[in-house]
């Protein structure tokens, strides 16, 4: 009895001691949909420290440049600098009809949090149309009735 004692004692402890050195790499949470399908690719380095990325949506079976974002905080490093969009938030709008976001990034090879970008102009109108903004689904640009421009 004292040997299978003895026998199963080390054999437990050899059993917990093996789990030790195996560490398992648990895969990082996705951010939810849409955030999930939205990233920033291919960036670019231009002088005084800004950079400038493509905001993209989709999967790898399809997809679509949504336009330009531009930062200081961006890198190009030796992946391109790719991004993952991990979530946005509308900010004050100075125009009514166009929004600006702030959107939370993390570097996608590493996850490591990369800052914040500012994303407005165009870029912001279609990103508001995959978030589903009822107002940018709406909106129609149209010349203003008060300009003083010539046609």
């Amino acid at each position: 009895m004292r040997t299978f004692a003895k026998l199963f004692g080390s054999l437990a402890a050899m059993l917990a001691l093996a789990g030790c050195g195996h560490q398992v790499e648990r895969a990082r949470p996705q951010p939810p949909v849409p955030f999930a399908y939205l990233s920033l690719v291919a960036c670019k380095a231009y002088r005084e420290n800004i950079a400038e990325c493509q905001l993209e949506y989709g999967t790898e079976f399809g997809r679509q440049r949504l336009g330009p974002v531009h930062d200081s905080n961006l890198s190009t490093g030796r992946d391109g600098g790719r991004y993952q969009i991990e979530s946005c938030y509308q900010v004050t709008r100075i125009q009514k009809e166009l929004p600006n976001f702030v959107c939370r990034i993390s570097i996608t090879t590493s996850g490591a949090d990369a800052g914040s970008v500012l994303i407005k102009g165009g870029t912001a109108v279609r990103l508001a149309r995959i978030l589903g903004d009822r107002e940018q689904l709406r909106y129609r640009w149209t010349p203003d009735q008060w300009s003083r421009l010539s046609d």
